[in-house]
Parts: C-alpha cells; structure tokens; sequence
C-alpha cells in the first residue's frame, strides 16, 4: 500500500491553536446547550451534587470517549488496544490500532462518541432534568473532545473511499492500494 496523505492536525493548526479552539467549543455549546435543553424540558429545581463526584466523572468521561471509538474495531474483530501516555504531568489516553482499518470503518469509529454521548446526554437532561446544569457542563466537554474528532473525520471524507487509515502518534496516515 502507498501512503496516500499523512494527517497530523497538531502539526498543521498548533497544539495551542487546537487547544483554544477545544475551549471555545466547549463553552459554546455549553451555552446554546444548556439555553436550549432547558428551554425544552422546562424550569425545576437544581439538585447540587458533591464536587469530588463530579471532577471524578470527567475522567470518566474521557474514558468512556475512548472506549466508544474502540467498540466499532472491535465489532469487525480487529485489534485494537488503549494506551496510557505520560505526555506531561496529566496522563493521556490514547487508542492504538495493530493494523490499517477501512476508511469507513475508521469514520464510524471516530463518530461513535459524538453520536452515542449525545443522544446519552439528551436523554438524561430530559429525565433528570434537576441535574440540567450538571449534564449540560458533562455534554460540553463532551463537545470539546468531539471538536479534535471533526477534525480528523473532515479530512477522511476526502480521503478515498477505498482507502485504509493506519493510526500512528502523530496523527494518521491514508494508504491507498497499489495499481498492479
């Protein structure tokens, strides 16, 4: 297989360019979410939870993220495992393929939390909605992890559509088949 495209966003935009736009997406739809959701379920009373509770749901958070884009590898059985880095002084989560994987494959993959974790948070902002503000701060991180998966699944679909995504650390790399 040739390499089709090498992406690596981190290199392309800047890690603090990325960064601060992760931000402002998280605080963005933070506020159109929270307008909007409790618009529609309607006003009750706020319930507060213990802070403990909920910083630890946000490594929860991010670990469930991670393990959503596993699931659809997985599903096809192919091997694919998540790696604990120590990049700085907060550990990082990240998903390892042992092989390339089809294009749609991987788009499916990459997709999977934003889909599923919205609908989850939708659902429970309607049927707790005592914990709106809670659900709507859970969502918008959500979001700001999401933003780096746009990212990448805006230039799979250029890619072509017979083509294989092998993840490296940098980022990933498009192979495409040789002509015989």
């Amino acid at each position: 297989m040739n390499c089709w495209k090498t992406i690596r966003i981190t290199q392309d935009y800047g890690a603090s360019r990325l960064v601060f736009y992760s931000v402002c997406t998280m605080l963005f739809s933070f506020l159109l979410y929270y307008l909007a959701v409790s618009s529609f379920v309607g006003a009750s009373q706020l319930t507060n939870i213990s802070l403990f509770l909920f910083l630890l749901s946000i490594p929860v958070l991010v670990l469930v993220h991670k393990v959503l884009h596993m699931i659809p590898i997985w599903l096809c059985g192919k091997r694919v495992l998540l790696k604990v880095e120590r990049l700085s002084i907060i550990p990082t989560l990240a998903v390892k393929m042992t092989k390339p994987v089809s294009r749609d494959l991987f788009l499916i993959s990459l997709l999977m939390p934003l889909l599923v974790l919205t609908t989850v948070g939708a659902a429970a902002a309607i049927a707790f909605p005592a914990y709106i503000a809670y659900i709507s701060i859970m969502s918008s991180i959500h979001f700001g992890l999401a933003f780096f998966d746009l990212i990448y699944a805006s230039y799979l679909i250029k890619a072509p559509k017979n083509s294989y995504i092998e993840n490296h650390a940098e980022g990933f790399h498009i192979l495409v088949k040789q002509a015989a």
